[in-house]
């Protein structure tokens, strides 16, 4: 705790300094040279913040580092058993890739990895960030390459109650980065539309399978109520992914978990914690609301 708080003063110290450094600059070279005030107005700050971010980029790893050792750590391992956590790595690219049901972009980030048991149910989830490659060419001929979001949030995998022969997929409406084979491939891999019984879960969500009859299996009135009511506890968009006897889970909500605040901000122990219990909470809701600890249905179908 003392050493984070004496990171913590160091980083702010840096900022405090470059700030002030970039308006002595400004206001110096405003009365030096004031025919180019405007210019360099704009050129200034840019240059004060770049300066800033690398003197501190070091000391901001470090604080992290601490941050998650002392409390993200210690409050995973009060929830959850056999945990695993590596703050600096996250679910492969290629787990997500091959369950197929995904647009992966371009550009692949995944971090805060954590492999553990909650009531007796292994589960693997990270953050993760999906970007995709975009050019465009202005009327001189200039290329410029952005990278766009297209998924950034949780991915979580959870061992599932059922056991079924086909996957099925259901993507909330709006989700926008769900991909299925609904077209090609051989018959028996085609995904297709499949509509529920529920008006106002098919309102919200997209049911894709291979099979219909695993789709009516996995997918109970019971499980279309309980996503429904998470849906609505969670502000992200929502992809469930049944492949291979697991539950894949997709919260798109532009959000990375397990991160300090603002260093500007006096630690406190009570409501770190809080934040921490909250996306804490994200994972084991999924156990709890799905009931995915009941293997009562543990059978092939």
């Amino acid at each position: 705790m003392d050493k984070l708080e004496e990171i913590k003063n160091k980083i702010k110290k840096r900022y405090i300094m470059g700030i002030a450094i970039t308006i002595v600059a400004m206001i110096l070279l405003a009365l030096i040279i004031p025919n180019f005030i405007i210019p360099f107005i704009i050129f200034i700050p840019f240059i004060g913040v770049l300066v800033t971010v690398i003197s501190t980029s070091k000391l901001n790893a470090e604080y992290r580092k601490i941050f998650k050792s002392t409390f993200v750590q210690k409050a995973l391992q009060k929830k959850f058993t056999d945990l695993i956590y590596i703050p600096n790595e996250g679910i492969p690219y290629q787990t997500i890739a091959s369950t197929e049901m995904m647009n992966m972009g371009n550009r692949y980030h995944s971090e805060d990895y954590i492999s553990a048991r909650y009531k007796d149910i292994k589960f693997e989830q990270s953050d993760v960030h999906i970007q995709e490659e975009q050019e465009s060419t202005d009327s001189d001929g200039h290329t410029t390459t952005t990278y766009v979001t297209i998924f950034k949030g949780r991915w979580m995998i959870f061992d599932f109650n059922k056991i079924f022969k086909a996957n099925v997929q259901i993507a909330q409406k709006g989700f926008g980065n769900s991909r299925v084979k609904r077209f090609f491939g051989k018959k028996e891999e085609r995904f297709k539309q499949v509509m529920m019984e529920s008006e106002s879960f098919n309102k919200k969500f997209k049911v894709f399978a291979q099979n219909e009859h695993d789709a009516f299996y996995i997918i109970t009135p019971f499980l279309m109520e309980r996503i429904e009511k998470l849906d609505e506890e969670n502000k992200g968009k929502l992809l469930f992914c049944f492949i291979d006897n697991r539950l894949h889970i997709g919260i798109y909500d532009n959000k990375n978990s397990f991160e300090p605040g603002s260093v500007f901000k006096k630690i406190s122990e009570e409501e770190i914690l809080t934040e921490i219990s909250k996306d804490i909470e994200l994972i084991t809701q999924f156990v709890d609301e799905l009931n995915l600890n009941n293997d009562l249905f543990k059978k092939e179908v």
